[in-house]
């Protein structure tokens, strides 16, 4: 209505679309748009129906609790029968497709008599050598090696796994190459040409830097042929030039020993053959095996011994160039000849491959240094101070309570690090806890306290002590405790 005389019909003659529901179906529109399928109709007679006899309480709805206890609850298996645990066990076991925990899955594929005891499967093996062998051989610690750097490609497809300081592998495709060089590409020329020009400073040698620059260069550089003026750090006595080699150490001042000439050139050898060790070690083509078979096939009389020089010339021959007389120094050294310095002079073969490998330590030698005779017992201070522990105590002081005078049971922490006077001079804690007269408690407290307030101590105390009043013993700790009571009330009454 609220549009009326806003618009204007012009077609007042033309009826709407459609037909007049008014009068055809009960209500109108409202009967027309209900579609009830006959189930639910029925179904929502029913649940009306119900309702009408059984109205919901108007109160808040409380939860049941059940009849049975919280033990029947979760021992509901105990109250079964054995025929209903049977029948659920067997319909668990018909329908649950997976093995139980800790048994293999059955897979009915052979027969019954087919078992591991009655049946061996696969082919028999002909070797002789043990299971642990056959599926781990024995292997040298240079084939080891060798195979770990051959299989090391698949390793870091497997684990993603470098050795330390390796290049990562990106496997980068095309156009990308690893040794390209980054940055822009010059034209140049191979034969050098131009490189005069690249190199000339500019017109009238000029040089543009920066102030920062030229600071930097005069606290780092010197003029040539010039020394700085002041160094960062001053050291005084500071020696140029290449300083000369000490004739020995403080050792060999202190001690008064003539330094050893043969002991550098040992040295040097011992660096020599460590430097050796670790060359042969890097090498792929060296193997020690074929070494020492090589020294095998020579030694003709079976005796596992060489002279060193035919041992050096076989070394020789695997590209191994060696110091005869460094090793000439170490195999001395090491007390390795035999027959040393005669025509008969020999080395076992088998020693000198172990001298050479770097998976055997090296063996035990004589002393590097030799020492003075009767000089090496110069009495120093720290010897004097150590001598002290050889002398004979003195009778007249106060023995000082030992660790063997204390007891196991009565000695604790606190006596050992902050003991007291008592065991400083000689008591141990036994001392101050056995039973004494009272004519020894009263000479020890003598100097404390008086013989009248002695007398009521002890009374108080053989009052306390019933079992120990018929003998008049007590402890020193047991008094010393009943004096401090009788000290601290006495002073409460008089406050």
């Amino acid at each position: 209505m609220a549009n009326v005389g806003h618009f204007t019909d012009r077609n007042k003659d033309i009826r709407a679309a459609g037909l007049s529901s008014s009068g055809l179906i009960g209500n109108g529109a409202k009967d027309c748009l209900i579609f009830n399928h006959s189930e639910e109709l029925a179904e929502h007679l029913v649940r009306a129906d119900c309702a009408q006899k059984h109205p919901r309480p108007e109160g808040p709805r409380t939860p049941i609790k059940p009849d049975s206890s919280l033990k029947d609850l979760l021992t509901s298996e105990l109250r079964k029968s054995r025929f209903v645990s049977f029948k659920e066990k067997f319909y668990e076991e018909l329908y649950f497709k997976k093995p139980i925990v800790g048994e293999v899955k059955p897979a009915y594929t052979k027969p019954d008599s087919v078992t591991n005891l009655s049946q061996t499967f696969g082919r028999p093996s002909n070797s002789t050598d043990s299971l642990y062998s056959l599926i781990m051989p024995v292997k040298s610690a240079e084939e080891v090696n060798r195979e770990y750097g051959e299989f090391h490609d698949k390793h870091i497809v497997s684990h993603n796994h470098y050795f330390p300081a390796e290049q990562i592998r990106r496997n980068y495709k095309k156009p990308f190459d690893p040794s390209d060089i980054f940055g822009d590409c010059h034209q140049a020329l191979d034969t050098g040409l131009n490189v005069k020009h690249c190199l000339v400073e500019g017109e009238n040698h000029l040089k543009v830097i920066g102030k920062a620059q030229v600071d930097f260069m005069n606290r780092t550089e010197a003029p040539l042929g010039k020394k700085f003026k002041s160094y960062p750090s001053e050291v005084p006595d500071m020696v140029f030039g290449r300083p000369n080699q000490s004739n020995g150490s403080v050792k060999m001042l202190i001690d008064n020993v003539v330094p050893c000439e043969s002991a550098n050139f040992l040295m040097a050898a011992i660096r020599y053959l460590k430097t050796l060790r670790q060359g042969l070690r890097k090498r792929s083509d060296f193997h020690m095996r074929i070494l020492y078979t090589a020294l095998e096939r020579q030694d003709l009389d079976q005796t596992g011994q060489l002279p060193l020089d035919r041992i050096l010339e076989t070394l020789q021959k695997f590209n191994v160039r060696v110091d005869a007389r460094k090793f000439r120094i170490l195999i001395s050294h090491f007390r390795m000849f035999v027959d040393e310095g005669c025509a008969t002079e020999r080395l076992s073969y088998e020693d000198f491959c172990r001298l050479l490998s770097i998976q055997d330590p090296l063996p035990q030698g004589a002393c590097l240094s030799t020492l003075a005779n009767g000089n090496s017992l110069k009495d120093t201070t720290y010897r004097l101070l150590c001598a002290d522990r050889h002398k004979t105590p003195n009778p007249v002081r106060v023995n000082v309570t030992t660790p063997e005078k204390l007891e196991a049971g009565n000695t604790h922490v606190k006596d050992l690090i902050a003991p007291e006077v008592g065991t400083l001079r000689g008591l141990g804690p036994m001392d101050f806890e056995c039973l004494r007269s009272k004519s020894q408690i009263q000479q020890i407290f003598r100097s404390l306290i008086s013989e009248e307030t002695f007398q009521v101590v002890w009374q108080q105390l053989m009052a306390k002590e019933q079992d120990q009043e018929k003998d008049q013993v007590a402890s020193v700790n047991q008094f010393r405790d009943q004096m401090h009571i009788f000290e601290a009330e006495t002073s409460d009454k008089l406050v």
